[in-house]
């Protein structure tokens, strides 16, 4: 049986999305994940276009990497690691982060 006609025959809309969690909650999971692997890291002061940098980024890793221990988190920030420096992201941090 294809997708589609499972999907249909339950009544589920084959459009909507599977993945979705608004910024407040991807802000909320980061800022957890930063809390347990880098707490020097200033969330509060990043500009805004850094900030969104940083949470397209939870989205692109959701992707690629399973939930468990903050994974998906924890690539967002070692993605961004340079840019997370200027808000307080020490070298020990991306080690404690980096899960490879």
């Amino acid at each position: 049986m294809k997708p589609r006609k499972i999907l249909k025959s339950k009544g589920i809309a084959i459009n909507e999305p599977v993945l979705l969690i608004d910024k407040e909650e991807a802000l909320e999971r980061l800022m957890e994940a930063v809390g347990d692997f880098c707490p020097s890291l200033k969330i509060e002061k990043m500009s805004k276009n850094d900030l969104e940098i940083l949470l397209d980024s939870l989205g692109e890793t959701i992707i690629n990497y399973h939930p468990e221990n903050y994974h998906q988190e924890r690539a967002a920030l070692l993605r961004n690691n340079e840019m997370l420096k200027h808000y307080g992201l020490k070298d020990e941090d991306i080690k404690a982060l980096d899960f490879t």
